[in-house]
């Protein structure tokens, strides 16, 4: 160990910052002359450097494949290698056949037995990995999670891999836009472990001969608390449930002078109540919550102190409910439908309003009054206001339709008696608008005459009558 001038000191405390010195060897007659590698060493307030021995990481595998005279060689790449030198087997030792490759593959006009030593400034790797015969064609059999597409926050996912005809592969993982990569070493069935602080993405690239290479990915979402909810910035506006943390689902917000009624995507129904103090601004207090079986996914009907609201579960069944709105008391709900219900509860009644009051009539084209559900596939079923009993007519859109019911239709009553307009149902479809007639009680009449349906069953879905159609 001998301390170098100070000159040559501050050289390599500059070279010292990388953690590795270096000297050039003038041995000129050496065939491949390599640098010489130091590391540095502190004396007291004095750096010195002592000469080690540096090579690059070492290649795993090295794969060949006879074609025709030649022969194909790839291999693992060294992580910090520069180069590669290619040996061959003659019968008693190996010999370099070709010097510097920078390239992971190489073919050689011939065949036999090969090496492959990876090289750098500094030397080339000691040990080294004979060739292996691969006769597979590249393609990549699996690559899956071994825990669910979903997990959650700052946890562990394992994926794993089968592979054919592969020379070398990697494993890149990808989150919040930064990318971690992996080399494999078990290049026919294997697996690595990640962590994953939120949504990833895995890729595997499986490489072959000549640089052929094959990739796929998989995606994993990570599940988060509440994952619809997002922290939101505070404004100048009064937010009066910014801090109660409710995931609120926007749609289905009713709101009177008094009367504030949401749902969230945790199946619960919230109702507030408006309260104002002398002298002080309004405040909203909670009146009650009502956890469903599923989630409403559309603004409740209020009508004489009533709650109507329809709900769809987690296997996509839909159904109407009712409940009085002071006390959450009297809760009624229809039976589960095979339909999604995202469509808000329409009360169609003979006197020409949303009230609750029936107005029966002698008249036989009167409305079929009652509680009409639209359902996601087009079927429209009516329930009776008071106990949600099916009625024993149901009918049918899907003849008319392009794509799912997920907009609430409008009731257009005609209370000013426009002559030649008659009460419909406005449905809007995207950029189309249909109108279509409301039943009559004739029909209703016609199915209970037969006296063929119980009561609370229902006929097969009839066509609903489209008056007209058009674009907006």
């Amino acid at each position: 160990m001998t301390i170098l001038n100070h000159g040559r000191a501050l050289l390599f405390k500059l070279i010292a910052l990388l953690g590795i010195g270096s000297v050039q060897t003038a041995s000129a007659f050496v065939a491949e002359q390599f640098e010489q590698a130091y590391a540095p060493i502190m004396v007291g307030n004095i750096t010195t450097f002592i000469p080690i021995d540096l090579t690059p990481d070492a290649v795993v595998r090295v794969s060949s494949k006879q074609v025709g005279d030649y022969t194909q060689l790839a291999w693992t790449p060294s992580s910090n290698a520069e180069y590669y030198k290619v040996l061959k087997y003659n019968g008693s030792t190996w010999v370099t056949v070709m010097p510097k490759v920078t390239n992971s593959f190489y073919t050689y006009n011939g065949t036999g037995q090969f090496r492959v030593v990876a090289c750098f400034k500094y030397g080339c790797q000691k040990s080294t990995a004979t060739s292996v015969d691969e006769k597979n064609e590249l393609s990549i059999s699996a690559f899956y999670t071994q825990t669910n597409a979903q997990t959650s926050e700052n946890s562990q996912v394992t994926v794993a891999w089968q592979l054919a005809g592969s020379t070398s592969a990697t494993v890149t993982h990808t989150q919040n836009g930064r990318a971690t990569t992996k080399p494999i070493t078990a290049l026919q069935s294997g697996s690595t472990s990640f962590y994953v602080q939120s949504d990833s993405k895995f890729r595997l690239i499986a490489n072959g001969f000549n640089g052929e290479t094959t990739s796929t990915e998989i995606h994993v979402a990570a599940q988060r608390a509440n994952p619809f909810l997002d922290k939101g910035l505070k404004s100048e506006y009064k937010q009066p449930f910014y801090n109660l943390g409710l995931d609120i689902i926007q749609r289905t917000i009713l709101q009177t002078e008094h009367h504030l009624v949401f749902a969230t995507h945790d199946n619960k129904l919230f109702f507030y109540r408006a309260y104002q103090e002398q002298g002080q601004p309004v405040s909203w207090q909670q009146e009650w919550q009502l956890t469903l079986d599923g989630v409403v996914n559309s603004v409740p009907n209020l009508t004489e102190n009533y709650l109507y609201f329809s709900e769809t579960n987690a296997s996509n069944q839909g159904r109407l409910c009712k409940v009085r709105l002071t006390d959450k008391q009297n809760l009624i709900c229809s039976d589960y439908y095979a339909e999604p219900l995202l469509t808000s509860p329409i009360i169609v009644n003979n006197d020409g309003d949303y009230s609750a009051k029936f107005v029966d009539s002698i008249s036989q084209t009167t409305k079929a009054t009652g509680i009409y559900a639209f359902f996601h596939n087009g079927d429209v079923r009516i329930f009776d206001q008071q106990n949600l009993a099916p009625k024993p007519q149901s009918f049918t859109l899907s003849n008319d339709l392009e794509h799912p019911v997920i907009n609430t239709p409008t009731v257009f009553l005609n209370k000013k008696r426009i002559q030649g307009i008659s009460p419909q149902f406005l449905i809007k479809e995207r950029d189309n608008v249909m109108g279509v007639g409301i039943p009559t009680n004739q029909i209703v009449q016609q199915a209970q005459s037969f006296g063929v349906l119980a009561y609370g069953q229902q006929a097969t879905p009839k066509p609903m009558t489209v008056i007209w159609k058009g674009q907006l």
